[in-house]
């Protein structure tokens, strides 16, 4: 080591350039390389580029593009004409001598200096360090007991800030073999948000997807399209990608369908989690405060159980509140508007209109408020049949904790007319909804405590802006007006489970208008009833259909 360092010595501030780049100073440098001089990797060698008339970030990838040689600089600087930084990789030297120390970038040719042996990592340092023991740490503190390794931001580190080292890029870090091998394998969630970039760094993402990666985010980047994400592994379960220009003229359902088809394992897209059919509802992330995940995962699963059951079954709803609940239902309707719509308007809600009726003083003129469940329940019973449009939600969190949480639900829903000659009828809502927090066996239970409901008119523009695309069952396996494509998936996926022939796979779905469950059932009654066929099935060999009974219970 000692006679290493010495011989590095003789060539302390040595100026390399066309003349003086001799055959002696191309073999120490080549033998350093061959036999990973560990007194080399502290030296830092010096470049200067005259007259650069870009940025340092232009600069660092038109260097790295043209010399095909990785690099991180380390204190760059620009001073007068001559733009410096440093360096300590020998590769890189070792390319720019080759290259005659010159370098085109559009159609001027640049000249290069290289003082070697300028500095020692404890010059630009402090201490004894190399740029791979400070990227080693930088990552390594990254990776969480939970196996996520979040590099978002990753130039951005305070290590490398403090350190002055300019890591420009994210795909860099594919030249740190041996420490990115070791986070593949170790790495089961991987963030690559706020990284600035515009294409999917492959090079990096070899090393995760074959380990145990299932989650990635790369959300507020500039991936330009998507089918930049057909270079992604496919076995991804979570992915985000929101914030990136590939998001800005998608609708919701284009947007998710085209994500969903990509990658087949998914089950949450950016942050939400999709339900069992690849259905997701966008308006989720539409919060007055942003809550942490907990929060969103509960009002999900709220606000999706809650109107599933509202538009097909209402009177499974007695589920959701508790048996003390306080309900009002305001509206703001005329006379002539009341008696032109279903008398539970009228029958069941408190008018905005009239104040004599709502008032609060006496209990006996107060008969529109409901104080428990089963009232609570008839009332809204009472409403006409309705269908949502959760596209058109706006979700707001005002308050949760461990006592009380207060959801703000707005949105348009309509009742669709039996009347051939009449329309249908849109109304704009707002729900409160104020849940009590109980702690059972360690678990949370919410139920609704008090709920105000408040229904009006939707305007010609709500009107207009809502129900624009075939809103998805949200308890079923249905397809509603399915494309070439969903049909082509479900019949894959009937065949698979029953080994029918695809005529046979394809006549039973449309009956059930591509509703899987309830085919699959009707199947499963009667194979049991040995009702089938040997001539609808594939192969001779049928007997065996556990898995079908098992799939049926599932999506019960």
């Amino acid at each position: 080591m000692s006679t290493k360092r010495f011989q590095l010595e003789n060539y302390k501030k040595y100026l390399l350039n066309r003349n003086t780049a001799s055959s002696v100073v191309v073999s120490y440098i080549e033998n350093c390389i061959v036999t990973e001089d560990e007194a080399a990797k502290h030296s830092f060698h010096k470049i200067m580029v005259h007259n650069w008339p870009g940025s340092h970030m232009e600069l660092f990838e038109t260097l790295m593009d043209y010399f095909q040689s990785p690099f991180t600089p380390v204190n760059c600087t620009s001073q007068g004409e001559i733009t410096t930084f440093y360096t300590s990789s020998l590769n890189f030297v070792m390319k720019v001598m080759k290259h005659d120390f010159m370098f085109p970038y559009q159609r001027n040719m640049f000249n290069l200096d290289l003082l070697f042996n300028d500095r020692s990592s404890a010059d630009c340092f402090d201490n004894r360090v190399t740029v791979d023991d400070v990227v080693a740490g930088v990552v390594s503190n990254r990776l969480s007991d939970k196996r996520e390794l979040d590099l978002s931001s990753f130039d951005k580190d305070p290590e490398f800030l403090e350190k002055r080292i300019h890591f420009y890029k994210l795909s860099m870090l594919s030249q740190y073999k041996i420490l990115m091998i070791r986070m593949g394998r170790d790495t089961k969630s991987l963030n690559l948000s706020n990284n600035n970039l515009s294409t999917i760094p492959v090079d990096l993402l070899n090393f995760f997807i074959k380990g145990d990666l299932t989650a990635i985010n790369l959300s507020h980047n500039e991936i330009p399209a998507l089918s930049e994400l057909q270079r992604i592994s496919s076995k991804i379960e979570k992915l985000w990608i929101e914030g990136n220009p590939l998001c800005e003229n998608l609708d919701p359902s284009t947007y998710v369908k085209n994500i969903v088809m990509r990658f087949p394992r998914l089950t949450e897209l950016d942050g939400i989690t999709l339900n069992q059919h690849g259905v997701m509802l966008p308006f989720f992330k539409n919060f007055l405060e942003t809550p942490d995940r907990k929060t969103k995962m509960l009002v999900e699963k709220f606000l999706t159980l809650y109107f599933a059951h509202y538009d097909s079954n209402r009177t499974k709803i007695n589920n959701f509140y508790d048996a003390k609940v306080t309900l009002t239902i305001n509206t703001p309707f005329t006379d002539a508007e009341d008696a032109a719509l279903p008398s539970a308007y009228a029958l069941f809600s408190r008018n905005a209109l009239h104040p004599m009726k709502r008032n609060f003083v006496a209990a006996k003129s107060n008969n529109k408020m409901y104080r428990n469940v089963d009232a609570c329940v008839h009332a809204l019973s009472a409403l006409p049949k309705s269908e949502h449009d959760p596209t058109t939600f706006s979700v707001d969190v005002l308050r949760h904790d461990k006592k009380c949480m207060i959801l703000v639900v707005d949105g348009t829903y309509r009742e669709k007319s039996f009347d051939p000659g009449q329309p249908d009828r849109y109304f704009r809502f707002r729900r409160t909804f104020v849940f009590n927090i109980y702690n059972i066996n360690a678990n949370s239970v919410y139920h609704i405590n008090n709920e105000m409901f408040s229904i009006s008119f939707a305007t010609k523009e709500q009107i207009d802006s809502s129900f624009k695309t075939p809103i998805r069952n949200m308890n079923s396996l249905t397809l509603i007006n399915p494309e070439p494509e969903e049909r082509e998936s479900i019949s894959r996926a009937f065949t698979h489970v029953t080994q029918l022939k695809r005529t046979e796979v394809e006549l039973r779905l449309k009956i059930h208008s591509w509703d899987l469950r309830s085919a699959i059932k009707e199947f499963w009654d009667e194979l049991r009833k040995n009702k089938i066929s040997a001539d609808k099935f594939i192969e001779d060999d049928y007997d065996d259909f556990s898995d079908t009974s098992s799939l049926i219970d599932e999506v019960d």
